[in-house]
């Protein structure tokens, strides 16, 4: 890796870290998308958003609902990069199974 590659991956992750530290979830899908910033595994927000008390339709929030949102035309520049992240994640897995 070139030093001025690294400089540029070094200022990508600290805007990152910085957008997903500064966002405030107002809704079910901003807590949806900021909850898979920080912990990157649908499932892991499900029971997340189940422990906040969130629900669809009177039922448990399954990890089906919280890829419906990250699926979703992106809302703003976090979920951008998180349904990107969520669409590698996806395809990554599909390869070893």
């Amino acid at each position: 890796m070139k030093l001025a590659d690294a400089k540029k991956l070094i200022d990508d992750l600290h805007y990152y870290v910085n957008l997903v530290e500064s966002y405030e979830p107002s809704t079910f899908e901003t807590n949806i998308i900021r909850e898979y910033a920080i912990h990157g595994n649908v499932v892991e927000v499900a029971k997340i958003m189940n422990e906040f008390g969130f629900q669809v339709n009177g039922k448990k929030v399954t990890s089906s609902d919280v890829s419906a949102v990250l699926k979703q035309k992106p809302l703003d520049e976090l979920h951008k990069i998180v349904s990107r992240t969520f669409k590698n994640n996806k395809n990554a897995n599909q390869r070893f199974t």
